[in-house]
C-alpha cells in the first residue's frame, strides 16, 4: 500500500477495533520514514496532555472564589455601560490596504505551537507575566521600570502567580491605570516575512541565519516561518483619585498620594522581535529561535519612575517574597526579572557563548530553552529538544 497521510497515522495511535487498522500498522513495520513520521506523531501526543496542563489552575477555585470574580466582573461591566460614550468625529479616510504579497497575517497557533512557544521565556516576559489582558497590561508597570540591560529570574510559585495576578488585574479593572492594553504589552498579530532580510527590516535589527549543521535531527534545515513583531510605544495614564479609591478599599485607609501623580503617563517603549519557527518530520513546529529588542519604561508627567515604582511594590495583596526578590535588585533600572512559574518550570543558570544565561525546562522534560542576553538583545532558543541540543544551537548563534 503507499504511504498513509498524516491523518491516518495519527489515528492508528487512538484505540481501535482490532483488525481495522491491520495493512496500515504493517506497512509502518516495513516503512522507515512512516516509522520515523509516527514515532514524532506519538511525541506528539505525549506532549498534548502536558501542553493543555498547563493552561489549567493549579487547584480549581471555591465557591467562594467564584462568585468574588463574578462580582467584580458585573462591576466592570456596570462601570463601563456607565462610561460616557465619545464624542462622534468625521470619520477618517480608511487607510490604504496593506499588501498581502509579502506581508501576511499570522494565522492562530494550535496547541503544540502554543506549548513550544511558551518555552521561550524571554519572549513570554516582553509579552506579559500574567494571562488576562488587565494583567498583561499592569505587568508593563509593575516589572517593566528600567531599560533592560541584564536577566534576573524571579521564582514565582502557583500562589504567588495567582496573588500577583489579581493584584494587577484589579488596577486596571478599578480604572487606576487606562490606556489600550493591548497595546501596553505583547506581541499583537505578529506579521509573517518571507525571508531573513525582510524580517531584520521589519525588526530594524540582523537576524542571523541558524547553521543547519547544530539544528537536531528531524528538525527541517531552513524556518517554516519567521515571524516579526516591530517595536512600537504605549502609554497607560494613571488615575490618581482611582488610585486613592483602590488603596483604602484595600486595606490602606490613610493612603495618600500627591496631586501631581495624576495623569502621569507610563511610556513603555515594546520591542521588536523576531522569532524564526523551525518545524519537525510532521511538519508541527520543533524548534523556535527567536531575538528581541530592549525592554524600556519612562515617565511623562509629574510622579518620577522611582516614586511609581515604590507605591506599586507597596501594592496591598502582593506576595511578600516577591516583592522582597524585586527590591533586592542592585539596579532596577537596568535588570530585567523574569517571572519563573516554578509549578510549571525548572530553572538553572547557564552560559551561551560565555554570557550568563538562564536554562529552562518544562514538568515533563520535553521542552527546553535557553535565554541570554547580549550585544543589546535578548535571544533565545526553545523548543521539543534536549537541554543540550537547544544550548548547543544557542552556542551557535555568535
Amino acid at each position: 500500500m503507499p504511504c498513509p497521510d498524516l491523518g491516518a497515522l495519527r489515528m492508528s495511535l487512538d484505540d481501535v477495533p482490532a483488525g481495522t487498522l491491520a495493512a496500515l500498522r504493517d506497512h509502518v513495520r516495513a516503512c522507515p520514514s512512516c516509522t520515523d513520521t509516527l514515532a514524532e506523531l506519538q511525541r506528539n501526543a505525549e506532549l498534548a496532555a502536558p501542553a493543555v496542563a498547563l493552561t489549567a489552575p493549579a487547584a480549581a477555585p471555591s465557591a467562594a472564589a467564584v462568585e468574588d470574580a463574578l462580582a467584580r466582573f458585573e462591576q466592570r461591566r456596570a462601570r463601563l455601560a456607565a462610561a460616557p460614550a465619545p464624542a462622534v468625529a468625521d470619520p477618517a479616510p480608511a487607510p490604504a490596504p496593506i499588501p498581502l504579497v509579502r506581508r501576511r497575517r499570522l494565522a492562530g497557533m494550535g496547541t503544540r505551537t502554543r506549548a513550544v512557544a511558551a518555552a521561550l521565556v524571554a519572549l513570554v516576559a516582553l509579552t506579559g507575566v500574567v494571562a488576562t489582558p488587565g494583567g498583561r497590561a499592569a505587568a508593563a508597570s509593575f516589572l517593566g521600570q528600567f531599560r533592560s540591560q541584564r536577566l534576573q529570574a524571579v521564582p514565582l510559585d502557583a500562589g504567588q502567580a495567582n496573588q500577583v495576578e489579581e493584584v494587577l488585574t484589579g488596577l486596571v479593572d478599578s480604572g487606576v491605570f487606562s490606556g489600550d492594553p493591548s497595546q501596553a504589552v505583547g506581541l499583537a498579530d505578529p506579521e509573517v516575512a518571507g525571508t531573513l532580510a525582510e524580517a531584520a527590516r521589519l525588526a530594524g535589527f540582523a537576524v542571523p541565519a541558524v547553521d543547519p549543521s547544530v539544528l537536531p535531527a528531524g528538525v527541517q534545515h531552513t524556518p517554516r516561518r519567521i515571524l516579526v513583531s516591530p517595536a512600537h510605544q504605549a502609554r497607560l495614564t494613571v488615575d490618581r483619585d482611582r488610585a486613592l479609591a483602590y488603596l483604602r478599599s484595600h486595606g490602606r485607609p490613610g493612603a495618600r498620594l500627591p496631586a501631581r501623580y495624576d495623569g502621569t503617563q507610563l511610556v513603555i517603549q515594546v520591542p521588536a522581535v523576531v522569532v524564526q519557527q523551525f518545524a519537525g518530520r510532521d511538519g508541527g513546529p520543533a524548534l523556535l529561535v527567536g531575538k528581541a529588542g530592549m525592554l524600556g519604561l519612562d515617565t511623562d508627567g509629574g510622579a518620577s519612575l522611582a516614586e511609581l515604582r515604590e507605591v506599586l511594590l507597596g501594592l496591598p495583596g502582593l506576595p511578600a517574597e516577591t516583592v522582597a526578590r524585586l527590591r533586592a535588585i542592585d539596579d532596577w533600572r537596568t535588570t530585567l526579572p523574569l517571572p519563573v512559574p516554578t509549578d510549571q518550570v525548572r530553572m538553572r543558570p547557564t552560559t551561551v557563548g560565555g554570557a550568563e544565561a538562564l536554562s529552562f525546562a518544562d514538568q515533563s522534560g520535553r521542552i527546553h530553552a535557553v535565554v541570554w542576553q547580549r550585544d543589546g538583545h535578548v535571544w533565545g532558543v526553545a523548543g521539543l529538544t534536549g537541554a543540550d541540543e537547544a544550548r548547543h544551537v544557542a552556542d551557535s548563534l555568535g
